[in-house]
């Protein structure tokens, strides 16, 4: 008798990639205590299920669930895409999202690539028949309790508008503080300034130079950091300095953006409303001031069709520092034009300063027969000076500046850029060089050429790899931060699975 020995048909069955996703709205303590609650309860859960495999969790803080662009949610749907997730764990629908679109999008997209997304609370799985219909419904109840309680607050400071009661952010603005009382006053320590920056507007002083005035003298803002020039503009444009305050002056849209009230909704405007800082007076010479440097900048910037014709100057003036030629310079939504210097814009303010002359100059100060070449020198209170000197002149004074060199891209300068590639995905590494450092780096060519989707990418400076001393064979490099945030680099001889060189 002859025995057959026959293998069983055992069939392992592969663990299911499972993440989970969490998100709070706001950036309130107890918000933020949650989120953490959640982000251990999930990795519990999923770790200690043996069918499961830990594929992270991802999670949104002090974001609403009515935008789309969160960066955990985001990244989510990104490594499912890369297959690096099976299911999905989360909390209930409004969790996920407040929008009906955004969850059936999201879900959708997840389904096609038979990804999974588990609803704890309505014990809803899409994967299922009956998923979509029943999270239909859910998703389209839970917006529509988000926007109910929306209006009701809305509501809530419209009868307040209605009825005359400031409702005042008055806290959040420099210069002011609340009393004892709980009456919004001058705080003296920053209201000196406040004076000071509209004096100087008011005498001229444009916003730059008045920035530049504050920092120089370590004044911060009520963030705690340096003025820019926007700050500037919205203090001096701002009506509560004399004392009056605009309710809705800004609200939420349809898209809950906070937006600038340009009429689309009711605003009221009270007068004496708490104590002034400066003058009426003040404040408006001040915004005539303002009004008079828009005006200058905008004047004869008639933005054409960019020919010789139209800009009889545009292929004959040139940046007096360096010799390069200016470009032109778009500003204000297409309102506005400026001519800067193509030499700071290719390799950047260490190589020249640059300049920066409104169209509205050029166009009424000077007839250009022949090639001349611009300056420009500020004031003490910032406002532009310009002056010229024909070709001849210049190029008897000065040479054209000429910009770092930088090593050819051969074999002789780099003897290992035939042998390194990326770590991620076996792509060979090429050679980038920053234009205005000039520093050279060496990126992962399918990033470049495809997007991250394609490969993260590896990215590693060129003097990190001259520091590895002769590499003799092909590396793999591949970059990892620490918990400090410190860049590590690594390499290693065997090519990655699954890897096609590129």
């Amino acid at each position: 008798m002859e025995i057959q020995i026959r293998e069983g048909s055992r069939e392992q069955k592969r663990k299911l990639k499972v993440c989970a996703y969490c998100r709070v709205s706001t950036d309130a303590d107890e918000q933020e205590n949650s989120l953490e609650n959640q982000v251990r309860h999930y990795e519990t859960v999923i770790k200690a299920n043996p069918n499961y495999e830990y594929a992270g969790v991802y999670s949104d803080f002090a974001i609403s669930g009515f935008k789309e662009k969160r960066p955990g949610l985001q990244k989510m749907l990104a490594d499912a895409e890369k297959g690096k997730i099976d299911l999905i764990l989360t909390k209930s629908v409004s969790r996920f999202a407040r929008n009906t679109s955004i969850v059936l999008e999201a879900t959708r997209k997840l389904k096609e690539l038979n990804v999974g997304v588990f609803f704890e609370l309505q014990n809803i799985n899409t994967l299922s028949g009956e998923g979509e219909l029943m999270l239909t419904i859910l998703a389209a109840f839970a917006q529509a309790e988000s926007e109910s309680g929306s209006a009701g607050a809305k509501m809530v400071y419209q009868r307040k508008y209605e009825a005359g009661i400031p409702v005042q952010y008055l806290e959040r603005s420099f210069g002011y503080t609340k009393d004892e009382r709980g009456v919004f006053v001058a705080d003296e320590a920053e209201a000196v300034w406040v004076r000071k920056i509209y004096e100087m507007a008011a005498d001229g002083y444009t916003p730059a130079s008045i920035k530049r005035y504050l920092n120089e003298n370590e004044v911060k803002t009520v963030g705690g950091v340096q003025w820019v020039d926007s700050t500037v503009f919205r203090l001096l444009e701002n009506e509560i300095y004399k004392g009056d305050y605009i309710m809705h002056k800004h609200f939420v849209n349809e898209e809950r953006k906070l937006v600038r009230n340009r009429g689309e909704v009711d605003a009221w405007y009270i007068e004496d409303d708490h104590e002034a800082i400066v003058s009426p007076e003040l404040w408006q010479k001040a915004q005539d001031a303002l009004a008079a440097k828009r005006d200058y900048l905008a004047e004869g910037s008639v933005i054409e069709e960019f020919t010789e014709e139209n800009y009889p100057y545009m292929n004959k003036i040139y940046c007096a520092k360096c010799g390069y030629p200016l470009y032109k310079r778009i500003y204000s939504k297409g309102n506005r034009l400026n001519w800067g210097c193509s030499g700071t814009k290719r390799y950047g303010k260490t190589f020249c300063d640059g300049i920066n002359i409104p169209d509205g100059v050029l166009r009424s100060a000077w007839h250009f027969k022949e090639n001349i070449y611009i300056a420009e020198k500020a004031s003490d209170k910032g406002v532009k000076e310009f002056t010229y000197l024909k070709e001849q002149s210049w190029k008897r004074r000065h040479k054209k500046k000429q910009p770092p060199a930088i090593p050819e891209n051969t074999e002789a300068e780099y003897p290992y850029r035939e042998k390194i590639f990326c770590a991620l995905c076996g792509s060979r590494l090429v050679r980038y060089v920053n234009p205005q450092s000039h520093k050279v780096t060496w990126v992962c060519s399918r990033r470049k050429r495809k997007g991250k989707d394609a490969c993260d990418g590896t990215r590693v400076p060129d003097t990190i790899i001259k520091g590895w001393g002769e590499i003799k064979k092909d590396i793999y490099i591949q970059r990892k931060d620490d918990k400090n945030g410190k860049k590590r680099y690594s390499y290693t001889s065997k090519k990655p699975e699954g890897a096609d060189r590129a």
